[in-house]
């Protein structure tokens, strides 16, 4: 794959994307795949839940059209199809917690020995030098792998979110890659069928008839997606990037997940226990609606990629690197309820001033 393969499999990618989020729509009402208002749900109507199925198609579509695509394509083709099959079946039927943890965990073996893709090294974050993962290679690499599926699944919590967060994160890996990069076509082909799904999705009035939902069968595709890419350039003789430098392409899903897993396990709840406790939830109890989360959510995690991408081409340590990026995970859940006080303050404010 080269550049010359990029264009083609961009709009290929785009094309076969949208033209599912409209075909499957009849399909999705006829048989019951979708998302109805209610609870937490605030939408308008009933929702088609079709997103996953349509990037998933939109993507290896891409790849179709690349003369003798390798043997990593064909197996994450596999991996893909398995998470989003069972990903539309949980979105119909709400399967058992059990039967999607198992259906990751395949994910990750398939992405380990049929893709050839383990997290072996992990850079050199603590300053003592390049670590290898050795014997733990596969027990962190499914650690790393199902985290960040389900970063990306519980994020998908405001309509264009996830997807714009994940389109961050490819654009970024493809600019690592440059133009003639293997890895490029892949983030590239990922980016224009995210793009295609946002048409879709982004909290927009225009688009209000056409809404179509990513649902668990894209988010889990999404999060895969960004750990198969990313381990792609970052690993092995020929790694472009630190991985280190990788985990500020994913930020926000990853700070939203493991603080709220944290809070809840030390509230003697269970980590995966369902809450209203994300930045998402934050914001809204800010009175900030679904618009400005996405835009201070997804302006932060732009900036955090991009910070990692000036520092990665200055050749800034791992070490700076990682110690930057753990001190904001720490801070990051103080500086989202800043944001919303702020907001409450400068509401009640505002509405002294009419008064």
């Amino acid at each position: 794959m080269g550049d010359s393969d990029l264009i083609p499999a961009v709009v290929v990618a785009f094309a076969v994307t949208t033209s599912f989020l409209f075909a499957l729509r009849p399909l999705a009402k006829s048989i019951n795949l979708v998302d109805r208002p209610g609870g937490h749900k605030a939408h308008v109507g009933e929702v088609p839940i079709i997103g996953g199925i349509a990037m998933c198609a939109g993507i290896f579509s891409g790849f179709a059209i690349i003369a003798e695509p390798p043997g990593t394509l064909l197996n994450a083709a596999i991996a893909s199809l398995l998470l989003v099959s069972v990903g539309t079946l949980d979105d119909k039927y709400s399967l058992p917690a059990s039967v999607r943890f198992i259906t990751q965990i395949a994910a990750v073996l398939i992405m380990v020995y049929g893709m050839r893709l383990p997290l072996s090294e992990i850079g050199d974050p603590f300053g003592t030098g390049m670590i290898s993962m050795g014997r733990f290679t596969l027990v962190f690499t499914m650690l790393v792998t199902l985290t960040m599926i389900n970063a990306y699944n519980l994020i998908d919590g405001v309509d264009g979110l996830a997807g714009s967060l994940a389109l961050i994160a490819m654009l970024s890996v493809a600019v690592v890659g440059g133009p003639s990069a293997p890895s490029t076509v892949v983030a590239m082909s990922a980016a224009a069928a995210i793009v295609g799904f946002l048409i879709f999705n982004f909290p927009v009035g225009w688009n209000r008839s056409l809404r179509s939902f990513m649902g668990d069968a894209g988010s889990t595709f999404l999060g895969f997606t960004i750990v198969w890419v990313t381990l792609g350039v970052s690993q092995g003789p020929e790694r472009l990037i630190s991985p280190v430098s990788c985990l500020w392409f994913a930020s926000i899903p990853i700070y939203d997940c493991l603080t709220c897993f944290v809070r809840r396990a030390l509230t003697g709840k269970s980590p995966l226990t369902p809450g209203r406790d994300h930045f998402h939830h934050i914001l809204k109890r800010g009175g900030i609606d679904e618009r400005k989360s996405l835009g201070i959510l997804g302006g932060l995690q732009l900036i955090y990629a991009g910070t990692a991408l000036i520092a990665h081409f200055a050749g800034v340590p791992d070490v700076a690197m990682f110690t930057s990026w753990a001190l904001l995970g720490l801070s990051q859940r103080y500086v989202i309820a800043r944001i919303a006080i702020f907001s409450r303050y400068y509401r009640a404010l505002h509405k002294q001033r009419l008064a």
